[in-house]
């Protein structure tokens, strides 16, 4: 579940409560950092306890999904409330789940943006409270660079990912890996095609920090293609993609001629940079459905229908319990 809005740096503000991280300790030193990364820019709550050799120790999350689903899509302020009825609980089952307490904490790192500002200004305040009560730093966390950088995790280069454990498990210390920087991989620099929730871009990163966007969606992401081709049709799942991928899988790929993105084309500049477009794909497939579908009118009243059976379900009274 990642944000498709911008202007995730504004939420949160107080940088005064943490002082500046010190630089990352060789071999064991490494391995004995612990840090609690947290992370709600956009639907889903979520929480991970790291050591400082990348190895996740245990990690927790609080979906949304069937908060969204009724509106066809995230609504910020409905996501902001859920997250701030989970993030206490679900900070405290990461910590749980590691058999960590917030004073064996090396610091603690937060997604800071790109992402739903009133999602963000949640896991920000509560990266911060963490850090004023233990003294320890905080390390503010790009979204996208994370998503560029995750291969760098061991549980990535192994020959299978280690199971979730169930809430009722006590999670065993791993053993030490390798140091990390044996497992840098790729090396720099790489290329990275990001696709992420409202994010759609082809990345050249030569260091940490050191990124250039060589490409980006000029209307539509991927991610939103698929949503609203879901809902097209009738997929009311949140995300779209996913049931959509399944009914694919079993579909007939040269029944219906649609449009490759930029295909057609005169603009030169268009035909030969890095940047997607997806917007004409999705009115194809709309196109197509139009046909089949009742005319608009009657879909207006259906779905006013719909939304007056819904309140009118609302409104009914709740059934009182019984008096002994």
């Amino acid at each position: 579940g990642d944000g498709a809005g911008g202007g995730g740096g504004e939420a949160g503000g107080g940088q005064a409560a943490a002082r500046v991280v010190p630089p990352v300790p060789e071999g064991a030193g490494r391995r004995e950092m612990l840090v609690l990364g947290i992370e709600s820019s956009c639907d889903d709550t979520g929480a991970a306890v790291v050591r400082g050799d990348g190895t996740v120790l245990a990690e927790a999350i609080a979906s949304q999904v069937g908060v969204h689903e009724e509106w066809g899509g995230v609504v910020p302020k409905l996501a902001q409330q859920s997250h701030r009825a989970a993030i206490d609980g679900t900070v405290a089952e990461a910590l749980r789940r590691a058999a960590v307490s917030p004073a064996d904490l090396s610091a603690v790192a937060v997604t800071v943006g790109p992402g739903l500002a009133l999602c963000l200004d949640v896991g920000v305040r509560k990266a911060l409270s963490l850090c004023r009560e233990h003294r320890i730093p905080l390390v503010r966390v790009h979204h996208m660079e994370a998503h560029a950088l995750v291969t760098w995790l061991p549980s990535c280069h192994a020959h299978h990912a280690p199971r979730p454990h169930p809430p009722s498990a006590s999670v065993p210390q791993a053993p030490p890996p390798p140091p990390l920087r044996s497992k840098l991989l790729p090396p720099f620099p790489f290329l990275t095609l990001l696709v992420s929730g409202g994010h759609n871009m082809l990345v050249l990163s030569r260091a940490v920090g050191d990124h250039t966007v060589l490409g980006s969606t000029l209307d539509d992401s991927i991610g939103e293609a698929f949503d609203k081709t879901a809902r097209l049709l009738g997929i009311e799942a949140i995300p779209g993609g996913p049931p959509l991928e399944r009914l694919a899988a079993s579909g007939d790929p040269r029944a219906y001629a649609l449009p490759r993105p930029l295909s057609r084309t005169r603009d030169e500049a268009l035909r030969s940079n890095c940047d997607f477009s997806y917007a004409g794909l999705k009115s194809a497939v709309r196109m197509l459905l139009e046909p089949q579908q009742p005319p608009k009118k009657q879909r207006k009243q259906q779905r006013k229908q719909q939304q007056q059976q819904g309140q009118g379900q609302q409104q009914q009274p709740q059934p009182q319990p019984q008096q002994p």
